[in-house]
């Protein structure tokens, strides 16, 4: 899309309200944005997200005060299957139940007509479950930010000192168990890791014994772990479990990156096999995202 910006003026009783449309944050929108979010935090948790980068569409209601009222975003996305988006707002607290909310969502619906709407809420409060209940947005699934705070009593330096790393940026682990590893430095704090199946005295993974893989992103002493999966003819052999504790062995043991000391990941609440398996490891459930489907 181009960058654009546009106006409507609307009238609430004796209430005069602004809405901008725009896909590009000014500087000053911005912070009014961040401003708002700071007075929509709920006690003592940091102020809400809000994508003021990752955002396509942003929906401003200004009253005639020039005071942000209300605050939406919306985010496209597409899969093979079907286009959605995803729309995250806030409406000033002590402005709520004021039909300003209403009266943004009806501007920003006029954009996403032939397209399934998501609002994804976490920790909602009584205000934000009452207007979804008015849109008549109804639960659609929930998915899970787990943590693990990893060994820090250097126990697991055998995992360092039994593994053997070569020329090709590929760690050998102890032989108990089935898997090997190699890892690939992305850059900007990636990482690729690729577990094989341990054959004799084969050198590490033939393409015939790729058994999986993540990835690894550090930032200062944390590691966010994604995209993990295991070859679909080898699944339901307990090789998830044993390729997830090899990598939590090696992050312990000061590879690919030494000082990790906490470890992230998202899941969705209806792969119940991964919460389970997460959660055996060790993990913890530190956030929940529920998503609403209007």
């Amino acid at each position: 899309m181009n960058a654009h910006e546009a106006c409507v003026f609307y009238f609430s009783g004796d209430i005069a309200m602004n809405i901008i449309r725009t896909d590009r944050l000014s500087l000053i929108q911005r912070e009014k944005v961040c401003r708002l979010l700071e007075e929509c935090r709920n006690g003592e948790n940091a102020a809400p997200f809000f994508p003021l980068e990752d955002g396509d569409l942003f929906y401003l209601l200004f009253m005639d005060t020039k005071e942000l009222a209300c605050a939406a975003a919306l985010s496209f996305f597409a899969d093979p299957a079907v286009s959605y988006a995803e729309c995250t707002a806030f409406t000033r607290p002590d402005l709520r139940r004021n039909g300003y909310f209403s009266a943004l969502f009806e501007r920003l619906s006029q954009d996403i007509e032939d397209m399934d709407l998501y609002f994804p809420v976490s920790a909602p409060c009584e205000g934000t479950l009452a207007a979804l209940a008015s849109l008549e947005a109804v639960h659609d699934r929930d998915e899970y930010k787990m943590e693990l705070e990893l060994d820090k009593t250097d126990k697991k330096e055998g995992a360092k000192a039994g593994a053997e790393e070569t020329g090709d940026r590929t760690a050998k682990p102890a032989a108990s168990g089935r898997l090997g590893v190699r890892w690939e430095d992305m850059g900007d704090g990636s990482f690729l890791l690729s577990f094989y199946l341990k054959k004799g005295k084969e050198r590490p993974c033939p393409s015939s014994l790729r058994a999986g893989s993540c990835c690894l992103f550090f930032s200062s002493d944390s590691a966010c772990f994604y995209g993990f999966e295991i070859k679909e003819s080898l699944r339901g052999q307990g090789l998830g479990k044993e390729a997830l504790l090899l990598t939590l062995s090696l992050l312990e043991g000061g590879l690919p990156v030494p000082g990790c000391k906490r470890i992230s990941l998202h899941v969705s609440g209806l792969n119940t096999a991964a919460v389970s398996l997460y959660r055996k490891a060790g993990f913890q459930i530190s956030e929940i995202l529920s998503y609403y489907l209007y």
